[in-house]
């Protein structure tokens, strides 16, 4: 006999699995569009310790996985790579200085292609990250193999965030999850995307295995589609520890905020099946791995103390005190933590992500407010317990930023937990048109955010719009100004498709649901 998770499908329509990937496709298309446009509109290594990020990929890349110190200096790791790509620490003459633009960048000296030693401080992190963007560097040269490089992590980054939101449409309620969605996706996720950071793939990996686990737990599937989420697991799971070593918490605390939304008659019928397994075993094997890493393959460098004569105690309470000051960096704070995005983009996304909050705070189900509590939490509490840990041997280093992969996770929790209650708000057409200006206004702050950025660089932060178009000391390629038309019409059609699926005619959701709650008539 049977059970719910793994009943016969043959009823469903035939054509839900293109549906679904439809979606993922669609998904990938409209996120992937904005992160080229950012890979292109920022001056090369303007991205935060972008320069170490690409030579250690180009290193991993031509084999060198082990890192060793650099006899230099032996705070950072050996790399042996191409000029071109030893040159990044000189293409960010203007990193801290606002008041310099990207004009000041030279090009290399001598042949491009010859191999040399440098060092970067990326080489403590898993080299899986970095021997995928690291290939162009063995087919290509220059500038163009940089931009590649950028492409190839924006792809990753995309193809993940695709990935969360093909899960989340095929939830059974899927309304309010796909706007709190919408809102976590903030210029900072896009740029971090466009970049060669692995903590752009950290944001939306950590989205798409929350959001797996969550459809996996809590609906039904055949045989079939459960390998296929099973895969997703695994792979979503292993794109998340090839970050930072602060992702193995990030999947115990994943894994933990799933289970709260788990429906158990169907965990109950996913123990007794091999996908379940394989994928656990499989998780667990990529979770060893990463330990072994950082335990052991990583641990050459020699961080200078800190010194600062603060302690543990007093830093923990501080950064406590201090979690709303880092809120800049989950919205948009670019550059190296020198370009903050406008006004305007702040204002409009902490409206989105309080009103999201509150949302879910007066209208999600009890379990969903636990999970929501939970995150938020872990939002105040990590950054503080990490920065008393480091404060004693590497000194001040938290960055908003560090956090935005938690933040996404809170946020799709929100609107699961409204999802998840009788008490959700029904969409009248007051709230449609609330829905509508909250999107249109998002999308403003990401256009408003690109823009500012782009004229930190042309002409500086004391630099107007007219100097952008009569006297910029740098022009992105193919010019701002068709980069910035290009973004706006891709937010556009992201607005309007996020509207489209969160409040779309059919409720249906696009796999096999016979354990689901149908969703009342009245809501359509």
């Amino acid at each position: 006999m049977k059970t719910a998770a793994t009943s016969d499908t043959s009823s469903a329509p035939s054509d839900r699995t293109g549906r679904r990937w439809r979606v993922f496709v669609t998904s990938f298309v409209v996120i992937l569009a904005p992160m080229l446009l950012w890979a292109l509109a920022s001056p090369m290594m303007s991205a935060p310790d972008e320069a170490s990020h690409a030579i250690r990929a180009a290193a991993v890349a031509r084999g060198q996985i082990e890192s060793v110190p650099w006899d230099q200096d032996r705070s950072l790791a050996r790399a042996e790579v191409p000029r071109s790509v030893a040159h990044a620490h000189e293409l960010s003459c203007y990193k801290f200085r606002p008041d310099i633009s990207a004009g000041c960048v030279r090009p290399v000296e001598g042949d491009p292609t010859d191999i040399v030693v440098t060092g970067t401080s990326a080489g403590l992190n898993s080299p899986a990250y970095y021997a995928i963007v690291g290939l162009p560097t063995l087919v290509m040269d220059g500038t163009p193999a940089l931009y590649a490089m950028r492409a190839l992590s924006a792809v990753l980054s995309a193809a993940a965030l695709a990935v969360m939101f093909m899960q989340l449409m095929q939830l059974p309620r899927s309304r309010w999850v796909i706007v709190a969605a919408a809102v976590a996706v903030t210029p900072m996720v896009l740029y971090l995307g466009g970049s060669i950071n692995p903590n752009g793939v950290e944001v939306a990996s950590a989205g798409a295995l929350f959001a797996t686990l969550v459809l996996t737990l809590q609906t039904p599937a055949s045989r079939r589609l459960l390998w296929e989420r099973a895969a997703l697991v695994v792979v979503t799971a292993a794109a998340l520890l090839s970050t930072r070593s602060i992702s193995l918490l990030w999947v115990l605390i994943i894994v933990g905020a799933a289970l709260v939304f788990a429906n158990p008659r169907v965990v109950a019928g996913l123990v007794r099946q091999p996908a379940a397994w394989v994928a656990i075993g499989a998780c667990g094997l990529v979770s060893g791995l990463t330990v072994a890493w950082y335990l052991g393959l990583a641990t050459f460098a020699e961080h200078p103390t800190a010194n600062t004569g603060s302690s543990p105690t007093i830093e923990f309470f501080t950064m406590v005190l201090r979690t709303l000051d880092f809120s800049d960096g989950l919205i948009g704070f670019f550059g190296w933590t020198d370009t903050p995005s406008p006004s305007f983009s702040i204002i409009v996304f902490s409206f989105g992500i309080v009103t999201v909050l509150v949302a879910a705070v007066a209208w999600g189900s009890r379990r969903g407010k636990f999970a929501v509590l939970g995150l938020a939490l872990v939002m105040v509490l990590v950054p503080a317990i990490t920065q008393a840990i480091l404060i004693s041997s590497i000194g001040s280093i938290w960055q908003g930023r560090y956090m935005l992969a938690m933040m996404m996770c809170l946020l799709v929790a929100c609107g699961l937990a409204i999802d998840d209650s009788d008490q959700r708000p029904q969409p009248s057409a007051s709230l449609k048109r609330f829905v509508i200006t909250l999107l249109a206004l998002l999308s403003i702050g990401q256009v408003f955010s690109f823009v500012s950025t782009l004229r930190r660089y042309m002409v500086t932060v004391n630099g107007g719009i007219e100097a952008m178009f009569m006297a910029p000391s740098w022009q992105p390629p193919v010019g701002w100004l068709i980069l910035t038309a290009v973004l706006v019409a891709a937010v556009t059609v992201g607005a309007q498709l996020t509207y489209r699926a969160a409040f779309r005619e059919s409720r249906t959701a696009v796999g096999p649901l016979d354990a689901a709650r149908p969703e009342p008539a009245s809501a359509a």
